[in-house]
């Protein structure tokens, strides 16, 4: 029976606060600026690849799965000291950051006692230093903001089939079928083709045009009609990121890549469409931890797979808190043609969201709160009506974002309304029935304001309007089609009137007017029990 080959990848990681986070094949990390989502990315590789790592910050230390021989691990990534003068073997690989390469230079000493290493029942916290060391380098790929711009740059071919100095150098010996991959994948998010130039032979580089199927197979066939197009190092930013995570993902044999904000140059259907890259290339060999910004990258994903761990990340004050998010709920959302039109799910990506009804409340809510902090990291949702406004909140609160609601005074009015928004909120059964109380004392209260107030601006508003006729009547207009434009103007200033007349004759209308200012002393006090118990 054939043993199941090996695969490097993480168990866990143990976080700052003392938790374990649980990986699977495809770990996504999201949640605001400053959280620590990229810190995450650069201590793992630090603890992969270190044999002494400094303390993390939000990384206590990692879990690997280790080989149980050197056989087993060079089965699985061609990894091989090979001989490099008399009695010295050198273990070349690309560097993680995927910008130069690696080596390893040992005796034979040494040689032997790694290849002994694994057969010595070392534990785990023995075995991790010697192993990160030496193998880390080529078992892990980082792709950072920073590098992904120049690991695709124009570079030299190989000057022996062992060197590993370059993605371009893995992108050439990993044949026709991986750059025609290239070519499609770059096609579909930027409509245009990236080919690889080879026609000289001291070099390598990338070239970007419409379409390169005519091109010769021979190079010294090709040189002339590659010549005419442009050079990929001379394009924006966005493609040339695109291509390095797409060449990286597809020639690498790697366990783990580590890759810090993939949408970061791109437009976001270019960045949803490097989220269905990425969960295309995940399989049962390789391990993915994505930290993003991006709900574009999000969705992407989600239209793809739904076995992804998604995790969001937040820090409060020196420790962070991490939530575990569930994937078929988050596809759901993106379903949702309310939730999804309202991008609700960007609220992710903030330490807190602000629910409102309407879209000029979220303005206003918006633009005062700027005026007290210019540091503002809240998203303010429209959720199109104040039924769905506590559903939000619960939403967000569930996926571990701090979340507040603000919703019209009138929402006591509607007593099964206010009593599905107490539920939306998770609030216990004596606290609801409070609230209730002061609902039906406040709705009591409005139900009790004098009629003739009503009734009396009603009649200032009618005299109003009856004057506004009588003058639209007696006016003398200069021709029949100014005159069909004014009082057509006048019918549209009517309409809103009368709505307002309407609005009026409602008992209601001077708390909606007025608010906690038109209640009495004690249900002031009541009112402001219903607002404290409501904002916790």
């Amino acid at each position: 029976m054939t043993q199941p080959r090996y695969h490097y990848s993480l168990r866990e990681i143990l976080l700052n606060n003392g938790n374990p986070l649980r990986l699977n094949r495809l770990t996504v990390l999201v949640g605001p600026n400053n959280s620590g989502k990229s810190r995450i990315l650069k201590e793992i590789a630090a603890y992969a690849t270190l044999r002494r790592p400094p303390k993390g910050i939000v990384v206590n230390s990692i879990t690997v799965n280790y080989p149980s021989t050197f056989e087993e691990l060079q089965r699985a990534y061609d990894i091989a000291h090979h001989p490099h003068g008399e009695g010295h073997f050198m273990l070349r690989s690309l560097r993680p950051d995927l910008s130069q390469e690696h080596t390893i230079s040992i005796n034979q000493i040494n040689h032997d006692a790694l290849k002994s290493l694994f057969n010595e029942k070392r534990t785990p916290r023995e075995l991790a230093p010697m192993f990160a060391e030496h193998f880390g380098h080529a078992l892990i790929a980082f792709l950072t903001t920073e590098n992904r711009l120049q690991i695709v740059r124009q570079g030299s071919s190989q000057s022996n089939p062992r060197e590993a100095a370059s993605l371009l150098q893995m992108l050439y010996r990993s044949g026709s079928d991986a750059e025609r991959y290239v070519r499609s994948v770059a096609k579909m998010a930027f409509g245009k083709e990236v080919a690889l130039d080879f026609t000289v032979p001291q070099r390598l580089l990338l070239r970007v045009g419409e379409d390169f199927s005519a091109i010769p197979p021979d190079p010294r066939d090709a040189l002339p009609r590659m010549s005419e197009y442009e050079y990929l190092d001379d394009q924006g930013d966005g493609i040339r990121s695109f291509v390095g995570i797409a060449i990286a993902l597809l020639v690498l044999n790697r366990g783990l890549f580590l890759i810090d904000e993939p949408e970061a140059f791109l437009h976001p259907p270019q960045a949803f469409r490097m989220g269905t890259l990425i969960a295309e290339q995940v399989n049962n060999s390789r391990q993915f931890i994505i930290a993003t910004h991006s709900v574009d990258v999000l969705k992407g994903i989600l239209s793809r797979t739904s076995d992804v761990n998604i995790v969001r990340v937040d820090r409060a004050k020196n420790v962070n808190l991490f939530n575990h998010l569930d994937a078929d709920r988050l596809t759901r959302i993106i379903n949702d043609p309310l939730l999804t039109s309202s991008r609700v799910l960007d609220g992710l990506f903030y330490s807190g969201a602000v629910v409102v009804e309407a879209d000029s409340d979220a303005r206003f809510y918006q633009a005062a709160s700027m005026r007290r902090t210019k540091r503002l990291d809240l998203h303010f949702v429209n959720a199109d009506n104040k039924q769905t406004v506590s559903r939000i909140v619960r939403l967000y609160r569930d996926m571990g974002v701090r979340a507040a609601g603000i919703v019209d005074f009138d929402l006591l009015n509607d007593r099964t309304d206010f009593e599905k928004s107490l539920r939306d909120l998770g609030l216990s059964t004596d606290e609801a029935q409070t609230l209730l109380d002061i609902q039906r004392k406040i709705g009591e209260a409005a139900k009790a304001s004098p009629a003739e107030e009503r009734l009396n601006a009603i009649r200032t508003q009618v005299t109003k309007i009856s004057a506004t006729l009588d003058a639209s009547e007696k006016h003398q207009f200069p021709s029949i089609a100014e005159e069909q434009k004014e009082k057509n103007e006048l019918l549209r200033q009517l309409e809103s009137r009368f709505r307002e007349l309407a609005e009026a004759t409602k008992a209601w209308k001077i708390l909606k007017r007025d608010g906690r200012a038109a209640l009495s002393q004690e249900l002031q006090a009541d009112f402001d029990r219903l607002q404290t118990i409501c904002a916790c």
